[in-house]
């Protein structure tokens, strides 16, 4: 492994050291949940720019990506409702305070429709004209009893007469398909620009930043659209946890619990696990297939590589698609946390959060270096750097000085290495 490699897996413990140290609540597990979850969202993004710059290139359109695809989402899944003559009224209402310390509110339903689903809507009548509410999800624990918002539950009353509006959108994973497609051809669209029309990379991907979230805001009317109260199943599952991780002595340094080896159990995302998937699929492309080989050589000595027979067009290509495509996973990721996209804002600057992890973990700006795993510890050193600024209650206006600080101490140390490595060889070869 490569002495830099090994250094940001040593940097990141050193982070989550200082800070425990200073601030035991680092390690609290929910504080800890957070950050696998966050560093699986940017990992994927990170993996994604991290095979372009091994090309010798760059992406600079990644978080207008992931903004364009994100409302491309909303609106593909095009949330609606039909109108039904089902009319009942309103048995019960109650609220009950859950285990985290929370509110969740419910209503009853005289003789609810079997077909009633999450994101239908109930309309009543109110002193302007027809209002509704909608419905978030069933009680498993009742399987009778609906949930809503706190404002809905205030709005309205036992024995009041509603309608069922019922809710219609496309399948989630056909809408899901649809805009990986059409992120991978954004990708597309990069790499024959950069290969055919010999564009430089900055520059093709410095349009695209401004157009893609451009074209974003254009779509929307500059307003937030989001998914409402739809897919929440969906949504649970995607976000939700697909296992439970132990984790000793955290409990004894976060006061989480007294238990002699201090075990925490962390939930450990389906996010996680599709990071997993991909970092896995990466390394042995990069490391087991000829199709990596050409990859590093490209980064390496373009011209050297044609000339060997590598077809360096299709590997750059094929690495603009790849990263674009990571940046549409991302997005739709994204919004199914958030709920909703903002077209001005959301993804912003994710590119040079995505770059620095790449940079941090190994990829040499130059091209023709990286490590996939080391990609992801400087993912995780990104975030555990954002939480450290949280948690220890620096400012966060130090947020940007302090990444930037780090990016710029990697690039140092990595131009350093590269002259020891050089003139070593030169040395040698004398």
């Amino acid at each position: 492994m490569h002495l830099k490699n090994i250094g940001i897996f040593v940097l990141l413990l050193a982070i989550i050291v200082i800070a425990t140290l200073i601030n035991g609540t680092f390690v609290d597990p929910a504080n800890l949940k957070t950050l696998v979850r966050d560093t699986s969202l940017y990992g994927l993004i990170s993996i994604g720019v991290a095979m372009v710059i091994m090309t010798g290139g760059i992406d600079l359109s990644i978080g207008s990506v992931i903004a364009l695809c994100g409302v491309m989402l909303v609106q593909v899944i095009n949330i609606r409702y039909q109108k039904t003559s089902f009319e009942t009224h309103i048995a019960d209402t109650r609220s009950e305070k859950t285990a985290d310390g929370g509110w969740q509110y419910y209503v009853l339903l005289e003789n609810p429709p079997p077909s009633l689903r999450d994101g239908d809507r109930l309309v009543y009548r109110s002193t302007t004209g027809e209002s509704s509410i909608n419905l978030v999800g069933l009680d498993i624990s009742s399987g009778s009893s609906w949930i809503v918002s706190r404002d809905s539950l205030r709005l309205i009353r036992k024995g009041m007469k509603v309608r069922l509006d019922e809710i219609q959108y496309t399948p989630p994973l056909i809408a899901c398909g649809v805009v990986l497609v059409f992120a991978a051809l954004l990708g597309l669209l990069h790499g024959l620009l950069i290969t055919k029309l010999n564009l430089q990379p900055f520059v093709v991907t410095l349009c695209g930043l401004l157009v893609y979230r451009g074209a974003a805001r254009v779509w929307t009317g500059d307003d937030q659209v989001g998914l409402l109260g739809a897919l929440s199943q969906f949504k649970s599952v995607v976000t939700g946890a697909a296992f439970e991780l132990p984790i000793p002595f955290i409990g004894k340094i976060s006061g989480a619990t007294d238990s002699a080896w201090g075990v925490v159990w962390i939930d450990f995302p389906v996010t996680g696990v599709l990071l997993v998937v991909v970092a896995i699929g990466a390394w042995m492309l990069l490391g087991r297939t000829i199709w990596g080989r050409y990859l590093l050589a490209t980064g390496e000595n373009e011209q050297a590589a044609r000339y060997s027979g590598v077809p360096t067009g299709s590997v750059v290509v094929a690495s603009y698609v790849a990263c674009s495509l990571m940046a549409g996973l991302a997005g739709i990721l994204f919004t199914l946390e958030w709920n909703s996209v903002q077209p001005n804002s959301s993804g912003a600057f994710y590119e040079l959060y995505a770059i620095a992890a790449a940079v941090l973990g190994g990829c040499s700006l130059r091209g023709g270096r990286g490590a996939v795993f080391g990609v992801i510890a400087g993912a995780a050193v990104m975030r555990c750097l954002y939480k450290a600024i949280v948690v220890l209650g620096i400012p966060q206006q130090w947020e940007m000085v302090i990444i930037g600080v780090a990016l710029l101490q990697s690039v140092i140390v990595d131009e350093a290495a590269r002259r020891y490595q050089e003139n070593r060889r030169l040395r040698e070869t004398r």
